[in-house]
């Protein structure tokens, strides 16, 4: 099933989602808000659970959008929940962070860049969302993954050096690890994605 993600990870369905990239009022079968407070900061998302999710060991997918990205968009884009509809696939949305190549204001919505930035509140995101599925589902602890495109690639990676013991594999696309995040990577199936007309990377 590994593989399975890897390839199927990035195939584009449309999905009934508003267009703005706010999830809109009736969100498909399957799909259920998430609404997180964090250290006092309000987080959102949604995710999708299959009905087996509460009594079967059920494997997790988490899914980050890009620096100006929407949790929305990335729904659509890498579809999960229509490619591997026995998992648990996540759609966090990030706050408004600045870019390390573009945005250098913090304009638009991403994911911190290395352990210690934006007091870590999207890796305290991930730990508090983790434990929220943890408490209602069967969650299988050896099958948990990651995936982002560009920014969001990058947060997988980091999710990699900080928290390795969660995950069984990754797969960042278009997406750049500096040397002080990579050289304490674990060992790990692992996929990346690139191009070589690719110009900006995180």
């Amino acid at each position: 099933m590994t593989c399975r993600f890897f390839l199927l990870a990035f195939a584009v369905v449309v999905l009934p989602w508003s267009v703005s990239g706010q999830v809109s009022e009736a969100l498909p079968a399957g799909f259920h808000r998430l609404s997180l407070t964090v250290e006092g900061l309000p987080r959102t998302g949604f995710y999708y659970a299959p009905e087996k999710a509460k009594v079967a060991s059920t494997t997790v997918v988490f899914v980050f959008h890009g620096h100006g990205g929407r949790a929305v968009a990335a729904a659509r884009s890498f579809a999960m929940q229509r490619h591997w509809p026995e998992a648990i696939a996540v759609y966090l949305q990030g706050l408004n962070t600045p870019g390390r190549l573009t945005d250098p204001e913090g304009k638009k919505p991403g994911w911190q860049g290395r352990v210690g930035d934006q007091g870590d509140r999207d890796l305290k995101l991930f730990d508090a969302t983790l434990a929220h599925l943890k408490a209602n589902y069967k969650v299988d602890a050896q099958r948990i993954f990651s995936t982002g495109h560009s920014n969001g690639g990058g947060f997988t990676y980091l999710l990699w050096s900080a928290r390795p013991e969660v995950f069984a594999a990754m797969a960042p696309s278009a997406a750049a690890a500096s040397g002080k995040l990579t050289e304490p990577l674990q060992p790990k199936p692992a996929m990346h994605i690139a191009g070589t007309n690719e110009e900006v990377s995180v």
